[in-house]
């Protein structure tokens, strides 16, 4: 679910950077989940793919694995414009998100 084997060797095994990383990770996408929402909702391709864009390299950074996958193919969907698929892969994005986040419930 989460790789911390980057943060680990950027944070040199620090614990309190790590989870100072972490909580800026969460917040920031936290706030890029609710307006990536608000994208979807009004089909704003352009606006979605730029969004994952953002998750998809938080995610990749953290070792959020999965969710940096599914924000890449919402990122691709968005450039496509491919919109039958936005909501589906959104739901999935927050979910794994969720999952992410519940690893850390005091951050």
């Amino acid at each position: 679910m989460l790789n911390l084997d980057n943060l680990n060797q950027v944070t040199d095994g620090d614990q309190e950077l790590l989870e100072e990383l972490l909580s800026t990770f969460f917040q920031c996408t936290r706030e890029d989940i609710l307006n990536l929402k608000t994208a979807v909702n009004n089909q704003q391709s352009g606006l979605i793919a730029s969004l994952a864009h953002r998750i998809r390299g938080g995610a990749a950074i953290v070792g959020a694995e999965q969710l940096a996958s599914l924000a890449g193919d919402i990122e691709y969907s968005g450039k496509q414009a491919s919109p039958e698929r936005y909501e589906q892969l959104f739901l999935e994005l927050q979910n794994s998100f969720k999952s992410v986040e519940g690893l850390y419930p005091d951050l």
